[in-house]
């Protein structure tokens, strides 16, 4: 992939001049991006007619992003690590995303007298057995049940009309009883592989209902594109997976118009990148090799515009 391109020099002229001779451009990356990056590359979107998404693998899902549906109540790691005196381990393992989450924002203590508590609901069992932590063993493709068994436990609805004896019965009646010991719940979940988004709809529906009765947030793991997100529907709508950016009204395509998929296809013929794009993102460049023509560019975007217009308008090219 080209090197990140700096905001000014004769290097981001030529960006410019390929971006302004291309046909039909995506703006992608965004990851870990600022709100003013974000709007800089909104801004640059709708003078391409381009079309924009972040890459977040939500927007890749038939069912689109679970915050656009239920809302979320989530927070960074280093809430769960000054606020949260339970912890759970939401089928996932974290240190898939960091091998050093757990070093870094469970280990540490809670200020005050206040001890951690640590469960693993699913296959992985994360932290081992001890005093401290359990492991509650469930199968991956029962996240989904377990999710709204543990919520109807939590918030004191009768289990025995909706599920008889059994594993996921005990685990519901195991994470509810911590949940009720606990003064600040932090669930941990890593819903990236996730195809259709029901996983991640299953969890946010438990945290809003456990915030409802106590602090408790979703640390959602892998790559954040936050700000990106939260412009974007701001904007459009929706997070990203925007046909045409176009804040009269740009169409929402889930599952269509999200960036892998428009590479894949072949469906634009350049892609800019802000920032930092993910990996699902920098796979499908890697497959599409010199079909497309990519440029990076490094915030802040003031300036790109102002040079893709004066190479528009050189080459008679128009938006």
């Amino acid at each position: 992939m080209p090197p990140l391109l700096p905001a000014t020099g004769a290097d981001l002229d030529h960006a410019a001049a390929t971006i302004a001779a291309a046909r039909r451009v995506l703006v992608t990356g965004l990851v870990g991006a600022a709100v003013a990056d974000a709007v800089a590359a909104c801004d640059l979107a709708e003078a391409l007619a381009a079309a924009f998404d972040p890459g977040a693998p939500e927007t890749a899902r038939v069912t689109g992003p679970t915050v656009a549906r239920i809302g979320g109540v989530t927070a960074v790691p280093a809430e769960l690590r000054d606020r949260a005196d339970l912890v759970i381990f939401w089928f996932c393992d974290p240190r898939r995303a960091d091998a050093t989450f757990l070093d870094r924002f469970v280990a540490p203590a809670l200020p005050g007298p206040r001890g951690r508590r640590t469960i693993a609901v699913g296959p992985h069992d994360v932290a081992g057995d001890g005093a401290a932590h359990r492991h509650v063993a469930l199968p991956g493709e029962a996240a989904i049940d377990a999710a709204r068994l543990v919520e109807a436990a939590a918030t004191g609805i009768d289990l025995e009309t909706l599920a008889a004896d059994g594993p996921l019965r005990s685990a519901a009646d195991a994470v509810a009883a911590a949940v009720a010991a606990a003064s600040c719940v932090a669930v941990v979940t890593d819903w990236a592989a996730d195809p259709t988004g029901l996983g991640p709809w299953s969890t946010a529906s438990l945290v809003r209902r456990l915030a409802g009765r106590r602090p408790a947030f979703e640390v959602p793991l892998g790559e954040r594109d936050d700000a990106a997100v939260a412009v974007g529907t701001w904007r459009y709508g929706a997070a990203g997976a925007i046909e045409v950016a176009d804040r009269a009204g740009g169409r929402f395509l889930p599952a269509e118009g999200d960036a892998v998929r428009l590479v894949d296809r072949r469906e634009v013929d350049c892609v800019v990148v802000v920032g930092t794009p993910t990996p699902q993102v920098n796979a499908a460049l890697a497959r599409a090799g010199d079909a497309i023509a990519v440029v990076r560019l490094a915030p802040p975007l003031a300036d790109v515009a102002r040079r893709i217009a004066a190479a528009r308008s050189a080459t008679g090219t128009v938006a």
